[in-house]
């Protein structure tokens, strides 16, 4: 029996990150391919209210969804892939880097790749 919840409780947890994951990226592809589409008020707020709630209901983090809320701003939500670093920020921490120095990286290997495309 206790095997069997250490194989469930380490399956789990990964399956999450992963799906947490591809939808993000997903979502962060979808906003650089369908930006004429997703960039009209209503319907990229649809889009991303849904995405938003998808991804809270898997992470049920309120770090990641406050992050997620920079979609919501002009041009910065619709050039930064917000939902890949919160995501990724997300899984760091659920493997216990909870360090801020982390996020900085992130947002400099960010800012960095978006530089050179």
């Amino acid at each position: 029996m206790e095997t069997r919840s250490r194989i469930v409780g380490s399956f789990f947890p990964k399956v999450r990150m992963a799906l947490a994951l591809t939808i993000s990226i997903v979502a962060d592809l979808l906003d650089y391919t369908a930006a004429p589409l997703l960039g009209m008020p209503i319907i990229g707020d649809v889009f991303d209210l849904i995405v938003m709630s998808m991804l809270y209901s898997i992470t049920k983090s309120k770090v990641s969804l406050i992050m997620n809320l920079a979609e919501f701003v002009p041009f910065l939500g619709d050039f930064l892939p917000v939902y890949t670093a919160s995501t990724i920020i997300w899984i760091l921490r659920e493997w216990g880097y909870d360090a801020p120095f982390i996020a900085r990286r992130l947002l400099r290997l960010l800012s960095s790749t978006q530089s050179h495309v």
